[in-house]
């Protein structure tokens, strides 16, 4: 059951990556951004931006609602549905699967800022996109490194 669900869960957040990086790709041609340029974005770039915040934010929301809390139960850690986040945080940080919990909550609060900020102010908004599209390698990191370590550890399942 909990195979199945990771199996599901590493699909889904492979999808995401998948098209963050081709929005990523795309974004490199005119990224980063200043508020001048940010109000000349085409359409195309701004649907590039779209697509990435989109992915960002659901890889992003993909992992820190299911996929750490099902590893930890793949792991056959004790109850980690019922405890607070944080300290799924501070579990993944012990036993090697992030490296530092501070940067997951660095991630939250910088996606979080893009929600704030995003098309109302050009400044703004082009810090912000900037901050967000400099942290994707390591959402990216911190995803691919709980996928490898399942992956070994499930193929010992089979």
């Amino acid at each position: 059951m909990i195979k199945l669900r990771m199996e599901r869960l590493i699909s889904e957040c492979d999808k995401h990556v998948l098209r963050m990086n081709y929005a990523y790709t795309k974004m490199a041609l005119f990224m980063p951004l200043d508020s001048s340029r940010y109000q000349t974005l085409s359409d195309d770039e701004v649907e590039h931006i779209d697509q990435f915040l989109f992915r960002f934010s659901k890889l992003q929301d993909a992992m820190g609602e299911k996929l750490f809390v099902s590893m930890l139960e793949f792991l056959q850690e004790e109850n980690p549905k019922s405890k607070p986040f944080i300290d799924t945080l501070n579990r993944l940080e012990q036993i090697g699967l992030l490296e530092y919990k501070n940067t997951w909550l660095e991630l939250r609060k910088i996606s979080n800022n893009i929600a704030h900020q995003y098309e109302d102010e050009p400044k703004q908004a082009s810090e912000a996109l900037n901050a967000i599209y400099a942290v994707k390698p390591t959402l990216e990191s911190i995803y691919q490194l709980i996928k490898t370590r399942y992956m070994a550890i499930g193929d010992r399942c089979d």
